[in-house]
């Protein structure tokens, strides 16, 4: 009897295991009402964007495992590739966002969770969402506000334009510029995306202490 009540707490361990690495999904940004070229407008120079989305929306802790824009259009030939991106995630208790990037971090500490070439790939359809960053770093923790920042350096081929809001959200602050201090302050508007966060799997090492009992 013990045996058969220590191997199934085992299997319900490893089916745990599998609900908890799935995650939760979080759509935030407000309703879609146009699409937008930027962050990936690859008729641009160079580019430092920025979106923030509030704690209501997401409410939950955790650890981010994706996070995903709502894909509209492409403009050109896919696929597109933007060169020197970074990533960066910061919790900040703005409740909009100004037109100085610093400021936007409101004294936190910005996480930087991508760094290297961006590809927008051919074969996208109208809403699809589009995996953006899979950060393994960057813990929420569900009381303040929360910053994306995007940049890059060079861009060749298509742009992807994503689905955005346009009103009501705490608006969205683009560059051509990956290192400028400040841009131009897009009021009120929101960026469509969905979070995911994610929670390890029970881990071998913990099955299999469960099974060293059952010897």
């Amino acid at each position: 009897m013990r045996n058969v009540l220590l191997l199934t707490l085992a299997l319900a361990l490893a089916a745990a295991g599998t609900t908890m690495a799935t995650g939760s999904k979080h759509e935030v940004g407000g309703t879609a009402a146009v699409g937008n070229l930027q962050p990936f407008n690859a008729t641009a120079a160079a580019m430092r964007f920025q979106c923030m989305w509030l704690q209501p929306e997401i409410n939950e802790q955790g650890t981010l495992a994706r996070v995903e824009f709502k894909f509209q259009a492409y403009v050109g030939t896919a696929p597109g590739t933007f060169e020197g991106c970074k990533m960066i995630l910061c919790h900040t208790a703005k409740t909009t966002l100004t037109n100085n990037f610093k400021t936007n971090y409101d004294f936190k500490t910005p996480v930087e969770v991508f760094s290297g070439n961006f590809t927008v790939p051919a074969g996208l359809k109208k809403n699809d969402w589009f995996t953006v960053a899979t950060p393994s770093n960057f813990t929420y923790n569900n009381r303040n506000n929360l910053l994306m920042e995007i940049s890059w350096t060079k861009a060749t081929g298509a742009s992807g334009k994503f689905w955005i809001s346009s009103a009501a959200q705490p608006g969205r602050l683009r560059a051509y510029n990956a290192t400028a201090a400040t841009g131009r302050l897009l009021a009120g508007q929101g960026e469509v995306a969905r979070i995911t966060f994610g929670n390890p799997a029970v881990s071998a090492t913990s099955l299999g202490k469960v099974k060293a009992l059952l010897n």
